[in-house]
């Protein structure tokens, strides 16, 4: 698919409709068996496919990221109105379905393959189709609007926070969980260390919980539709995004025990004078209560703990 924008992405022809019926046809007759491993759950109910792409308000020079494209229809509908899509599948038969639906589509750009390299790192691949096409876009913004696997959804959230040019807005479908743990507050049972580092840098919004029904195949668990809003101002007071990011994940790998224990061992263990001392400064500079732990700490006050144990405060 190429770039060439003097075509109206609007006028495309309509492309069928993503029913259940029309999805067990599809996959019939190109002899497609569903891959549980991949999350392979394809939304169904067309107002919420249309809720989903609506609640990201996207704009004329946007450009959209959609990882787990599918047959495309999520796609179909970002790019009747984006700058830009770069839209990745892993799923190869799914690719071609989904170039098929998109054929007229100009403005899309399919990548193949895992958007993944590893659990912290995306494909190179991706990033060099994302980062192209901010390039030609530069007055856009950055959009993430995807039904996200399960399986990848937390990774491609955090990564995409770690980069240097992250999403401006994400609009996603997540496991209910998931997103209850990224809109999360401190002192409840869903937070932890994604709540404090989207938290950190992000405003976020449960907008619609979604029942098994409403895919195909059904999920076992609820799923939800989230927006998060990069808040630039906060995100900038984190400093050194990959410290703090490392840090939070360490502190909430023993979540319930009490905070000051946690330090005094990051620190280098509780027999040195140099760990007390580090210590007492992070304490002093929040003002915490000495039986304190990780998950009664809000986001902000994380950057807070961080730069002050670090002694950057």
């Amino acid at each position: 698919m190429t770039h060439d924008h003097t075509t109206d992405h609007a006028a495309a022809s309509p492309a069928p409709r993503q029913t259940t019926a029309y999805l067990k046809d599809l996959f019939k007759q190109v002899g497609f068996t569903i891959d549980a491993r991949r999350g392979q759950n394809f939304l169904v109910d067309l107002n919420l496919v249309d809720l989903l792409v609506r609640s990201a308000v996207i704009d004329p020079a946007d450009v959209v990221l959609e990882v787990g494209t599918g047959t495309g229809v999520v796609t179909e509908r970002t790019s009747a109105v984006a700058s830009r899509v770069i839209a990745a599948e892993i799923d190869q038969r799914l690719a071609q379905l989904a170039r098929e639906r998109l054929v007229e589509r100009d403005n899309v750009v399919l990548v193949e393959g895992d958007a993944l390299e590893s659990k912290h790192r995306f494909a190179p691949g991706l990033l060099d189709a994302l980062d192209a096409a901010l390039a030609a876009s530069p007055r856009g913004r950055l959009l993430l609007v995807s039904n996200l696997p399960y399986c990848v959804a937390t990774p491609v959230i955090s990564n995409l926070l770690a980069r240097p040019r992250p999403f401006d807005v994400a609009v996603v479908t997540v496991q209910r969980e998931m997103a209850e743990r990224m809109t999360a507050i401190a002192g409840t049972s869903s937070y932890n260390a994604l709540s404090v580092w989207v938290g950190a840098q992000c405003r976020g919004e449960i907008i619609r919980v979604l029942p098994p029904s409403v895919f195909w195949p059904r999920p076992k668990v609820d799923s939800a539709i989230v927006r998060l809003d990069l808040e630039p101002e906060r995100r900038a007071a984190i400093g050194d995004l990959g410290r703090f990011h490392t840090f939070v994940r360490e502190v909430f790998c023993h979540r319930r025990k009490v905070l000051r224990g946690i330090l005094l061992r990051m620190a280098g263990g509780k027999k040195t004078d140099a760990a007390h001392a580090t210590v007492e400064r992070a304490y002093t500079t929040l003002d915490l209560p000495a039986n304190i732990r990780a998950e009664d700490i809000p986001p902000d006050d994380f950057v807070r703990l961080a730069k002050a144990f670090f002694g950057d405060a």
